[in-house]
């Protein structure tokens, strides 16, 4: 197992200093990840009590002694169900005095007994710490990012007149996982021709013929870290002239984001370089979803950007950025890669 990352956990500590409490329950499936890694396999294993002095932890009887070997600073209990029974008497043990849980994660039952038990409602809070990255976590997502890379490179001899989406869908998973990858944080989406027209194709049976606009939008896993990319190709000979000139605008689009982005920019400021650009280019109404999503242990996560995100996106905060034009039953195009955002603003992650 993983050693625990201090940083995290002192970062969570600023956090209970901040919001005068002196313990924090978490039992969010991705939060528990980002604490102990790959410690719990499956949700609702484990909950966990953070405080100054220590972590301690309610699980699955079957992990008290692998927890308890690899951990021996935390302090671990058995419990197969009502864990929160066990929480609230460890917090009183332990004499925490002001304990908070998440509101916005928790069970609706498990959530009752803490406020019974007097506890604080503090949505979020890890929340707040998953979105600015680590540099061993931006680290690992540009390991992810490269994955994709070579896939898009790969995948390219397998395009051939008469393969479908699904196989070209398949090849794509495969390849990534014999990268490293240990799975997809979303269904991939491969679409041809008329396909191409709708941004989240559900990838079918169609099959490649001469002439025909292929999107790729795909990501894999590693280390727990999602990455996510699109690509666009046309294949056969000489592209449509219009399909040719909106894969222009996207791209332009997205390469403007990157040069005029800047760290403390809303996320609708930053949104809004991708939409104004494709918007004087004349496919404005075509241009129907957000620039860009956060992304780090889930694919989308905090730091959007988008028309409705009036947060600051910060150093260190990480997202896609894919603008796109979707002409309905005709063909579309969008282009994504994934930042991190520097104190000069976006760089490429891989």
């Amino acid at each position: 197992m993983p050693k625990l990352d201090a940083a995290k956990l002192v970062a969570v500590r600023k956090l209970l200093k901040k919001n005068q409490v002196d313990g924090y329950i978490i039992s969010d499936f991705l939060d528990t990840k980002y604490i102990m890694g790959n410690a719990f396999i499956v949700p609702d294993e484990a909950t966990l009590l953070i405080h100054q002095k220590g972590l301690y932890i309610v699980a699955r009887t079957l992990y008290q002694a692998p927890i308890a070997a690899a951990y021996p600073e935390v302090k671990i209990e058995g419990a197969d169900e009502h864990r929160e029974v066990k929480i609230i008497a460890a917090a009183k043990k332990l004499g925490l005095k002001k304990v908070a849980f998440d509101s916005e994660k928790e069970f609706y039952s498990k959530g009752k007994a803490y406020v019974k038990a007097g506890f604080k409602e503090i949505p979020s809070l890890i929340g707040q710490i998953r979105v600015v990255k680590t540099d061993t976590e931006i680290k690992t997502m540009a390991t992810a990012a490269k994955i994709l890379y070579k896939a898009v490179k790969h995948i390219e001899k397998f395009l051939k007149v008469g393969v479908s989406e699904m196989e070209i869908c398949q090849e794509l998973e495969s390849f990534c996982k014999l990268q490293g990858s240990t799975g997809v944080p979303f269904e991939t989406i491969v679409a041809f021709g008329p396909n191409t027209g709708n941004p989240h194709h559900s990838t079918g049976n169609t099959k490649l013929k001469k002439n025909m606009p292929i999107t790729m939008d795909f990501g894999c896993i590693y280390k727990n870290y999602a990455g996510d990319i699109t690509r666009n190709i046309w294949f056969g000979g000489k592209p449509d002239a219009e399909y040719a000139k909106i894969h222009r605008i996207v791209k332009a689009a997205h390469d403007a984001v990157v040069e005029k982005a800047r760290p403390g920019m809303t996320g609708k400021q930053i949104d809004a370089i991708a939409r104004d650009y494709i918007t004087k280019a004349g496919y404005g109404e075509y241009f129907t979803h957000r620039t860009g999503h956060g992304i780090g242990l889930q694919d989308h996560e905090a730091a959007d950007i988008s028309q409705i995100n009036n947060g600051k996106i910060l150093e260190n905060y990480c997202f896609s950025v894919e603008p796109g034009i979707y002409l309905n039953n005709k063909f579309g195009a969008r282009f994504e890669d994934c930042f991190y955002m520097t104190k000069n603003g976006p760089k490429r992650l891989g």
